[in-house]
């Protein structure tokens, strides 16, 4: 079986349309001899900043020394990239190989599998194969019944609790981090962000019942003292930490993310882990995470955000403000999923910006731009609808002075098709 091939026997697996169980994936898993207990994982599930805690826990740590596997989602420039090995991705022969291994399995018409849970068996199959010293895997949504609870932790993190996938999750703020909260693992730490209190007191109660020690980052004291376009300079004021320290990661939210994952490193040295300063310094500053605010181009400039839910787009409006030109200065490209809280995100951002340009992915789930547009009407935010992001992204910089701003944004669809034309031509 080559690539294509084993792309083509994917197709026809279902989408994620019901709340996921663990059977299916269990299921692949045992068929592939149990990978998943073959290395430990540190598992990070999280409304928002989940993949920049990865990104940079797992940069940290391969730059330690270890041989340390990434598992992300979606994937953003390659269908291979949420796998990887050491920033290396799988390569197409050992996919194919691996959905060889697992073909018997997909044809189940009883129960099969998902895209997403065969992806998840694949990566953990390769990350055994390759004999790797730890895995970091991001849930790909909720967290109790996502495929990726099936990996063995030594380290657990929630990043934050908010609305978002309320049909799968819930629409309270305690129900959906009942679900996140289900990757605590009894005598296993988990580590937990800033919370409302709701989430804060299902996540202790989770703990106590399971038998995980709750640990929160507030003790891990930051503060911002730099930012440019490539980097954002921190002071730490914790024992046992280093003193100063940069990510390339330069948007104001991403500290809240930084603060977790100094607590995390802080607890995997207490397990024993060997972690030098030189390596979270190095690991830290090396952080490659794509699409999060993300500076494509400076004269104009041109920014990237993946911003897909309210919570992420009001963080993301309050940095759009602070680092972006006078509002005169300032256009928007924005295109959204349906099913998302599509109203609020416009209302939050369309009012900061002088132009708005309406498109959609071809992701099926995109929102039809005209109704955006009536959104962006109420608003009397002038507007201009474009059914593609190449065009649309063609349209939205044809008018850019060198002093203007251009954010692209409202869903990690719409930056994946912008980024590479803007790779390209800038």
């Amino acid at each position: 079986m080559d690539y294509i091939e084993a792309r083509r026997a994917l197709e026809g697996l279902p989408p994620l349309k019901v709340k996921p169980g663990l059977d299916r994936v269990v299921r692949l898993l045992s068929h592939l001899g149990h990978p998943e207990r073959a290395f430990p994982a540190i598992h990070v599930a999280g409304t928002n900043g989940k993949g920049s805690v990865v990104a940079m826990l797992s940069s940290v740590l391969t730059h330690a020394g270890y041989r340390v596997g990434r598992f992300t989602s979606p994937d953003l420039i390659d269908f291979r990239d949420r796998i990887s090995v050491d920033d290396e991705w799988i390569s197409k022969e050992e996919f194919s190989q691996q959905v060889d291994r697992i073909l018997p399995l997909l044809t189940d018409t009883q129960d099969p599998p998902t895209l997403y849970e065969v992806l998840t068996a694949i990566a953990l199959a390769h990350f055994a194969a390759r004999k790797v010293d730890l895995a970091v895997v991001e849930v790909g949504l909720g967290g109790r019944y996502d495929s990726t609870n099936a990996v063995q932790p030594i380290l657990t993190i929630l990043t934050t609790v908010a609305r978002d996938h309320t049909a799968l999750l819930g629409d309270t703020i305690a129900e959906i981090a009942w679900e996140k909260v289900g990757i605590a693992k009894e005598g296993v730490p988990l580590v937990i962000g800033d919370l409302p209190p709701e989430a804060e007191y299902v996540a202790w109660q989770e703990c106590k019942r399971v038998g995980a020690e709750l640990l929160h980052v507030t003790d891990v004291t930051l503060k911002r003292v730099g930012c440019d376009w490539d980097y954002a300079d921190y002071a730490v004021a914790t024992p046992d930490l280093p003193e100063s320290v940069k990510i390339p990661l330069i948007a104001s939210y991403q500290e809240g993310n930084l603060r977790l994952v100094l607590k995390a490193i802080e607890e995997l040295r207490n397990a024993g882990l060997e972690i030098e300063d030189d390596a979270i310094h190095s690991g830290l500053a090396q952080t490659i995470w794509p699409g999060r605010f993300e500076v494509m181009s400076r004269e104009p400039l041109i920014v990237l955000d993946g911003a897909h839910n309210a919570h992420a787009v009001q963080a993301l409006a309050r940095e759009a403000v602070k680092l972006f030109p006078l509002k005169d200065r300032r256009h928007l490209l924005f295109g959204v999923l349906s099913d998302k809280e599509y109203e609020s995100m416009a209302q939050e951002l369309f009012p900061l910006f002088s132009s708005v340009t309406l498109t959609r992915s071809r992701n099926p789930r995109s929102l039809e731009p005209k109704q955006l547009a009536a959104i962006a009407m109420k608003l009397g935010t002038p507007y201009n609808v474009i059914g593609s992001v190449d065009v649309g992204l063609s349209a939205a910089r044809a008018g850019l002075g060198r002093d203007d701003a251009l954010l692209v944004t409202g869903s990690l669809t719409i930056v994946r098709e912008a980024r590479p034309l803007l790779v390209k031509k800038v």
